[in-house]
């Protein structure tokens, strides 16, 4: 940016150098104030030669911004669409990991069933304990092997993958 000020600005300054050394060659070379006027109306045709190419680089310079501005647009809207598909992924992933942490929870309860049932049968199976325990444990085994049952019937084929 600071390039293409410092070009612009050394053209102006050597237009109106220009300008300026025309002005004072034409004073100098040209004595008669009417030949000066006369000389001076020889260039009108450049006037506008030149009003013609400043207005054709105007028109020009408009029409690249369109086109800039249209390729941000669009650069945008690809932005935008990476974003959406972004947002999709990571919900995919929060569920998934949702998903991950209620399995997870399920096997915890299953293995600490498990190592209770486990316990249970210990004292069933262990004869120096009463009759009367040895039925508790039995009965409490019963009911964690139905718990058990219940949660594997809760769970889809699709929770256990």
């Amino acid at each position: 940016m600071k390039s293409n000020n410092r070009i612009l600005s050394i053209i102006i300054l050597g237009i109106i150098f220009f300008w300026f050394i025309s002005g004072v060659l034409t004073i100098y070379f040209i004595d008669n104030w009417s030949d000066r006027g006369t000389f001076g109306d020889l260039f009108g045709a450049i006037n506008s030669l030149f009003s013609g190419l400043a207005l054709a680089g105007l028109v020009y310079s408009i029409y690249g911004s369109r086109q800039e501005i249209e390729l941000q647009r669009a650069e945008i809207e690809l932005n935008r669409r990476e974003l959406i598909k972004s947002r999709k992924t990571q919900e995919k992933s929060e569920k998934a990991l949702e998903d991950q942490v209620e399995q997870m929870r399920i096997s915890s309860k299953l293995n600490g069933l498990n190592t209770l049932i486990t316990y249970y049968s210990g004292v069933i199976a262990n004869p120096n304990k009463t009759e009367e325990v040895r039925e508790k444990a039995a009965e409490r085994r019963r009911e964690l092997i139905k718990e058990i049952d219940l949660l594997i019937d809760r769970l889809s084929d699709e929770d256990i993958e």
